[in-house]
C-alpha cells in the first residue's frame, strides 16, 4: 500500500564535503543517483546533485606516497618507475611519463614538510 504524498522508494548514497571561506559554507556531496541532477531550492539554500569528476592525475610538489614529506621513498619511487607510461603515481607532473622532469620536483623540494 502506498500513503498519498508518501515516497514509494529512497536510498542513501555518497558522502560529502564542506568548504567553508568566510562566513560562506558551501557543501559539496557526491551522489549515487541518476536522477540527482535536478536543483533543489528552498529560501535562500539551493542543492545540485551530480557526480564528482576526478581527474587522473594530481599535480604534486614531489611528495609521491601522500604522507606531507618529500623524501628517499619518493625518490626511491620515482626513481624505480623512471621511464613507465601512463598513469602512475611516479608521474608527478601528469604528463604521462615518469622522467627527468618528476626527478627534478622530488629533487628540488626534497626535504619538505619533513
Amino acid at each position: 500500500m502506498v500513503l498519498l504524498g508518501a515516497l514509494s522508494w529512497w536510498t542513501i548514497d555518497g558522502g560529502g564535503i564542506t568548504f567553508a571561506t568566510g562566513a560562506s559554507f558551501n557543501l559539496g556531496a557526491t551522489i549515487g543517483q541518476y536522477d540527482a541532477s535536478t536543483t533543489l531550492t528552498g529560501d535562500e539554500f539551493s542543492l545540485t546533485g551530480g557526480f564528482w569528476f576526478v581527474p587522473p592525475c594530481i599535480p604534486t610538489n614531489g611528495d609521491v606516497d601522500g604522507n606531507s614529506c618529500v623524501d628517499d621513498a619518493d625518490l626511491l619511487t620515482v626513481l624505480f618507475n623512471f621511464g613507465a607510461l601512463g598513469t602512475n603515481p611516479a608521474d608527478i607532473n601528469c604528463d604521462g611519463i615518469v622522467d627527468d622532469a618528476d626527478l627534478l620536483i622530488v629533487l628540488f623540494n626534497f626535504g619538505t614538510g619533513c
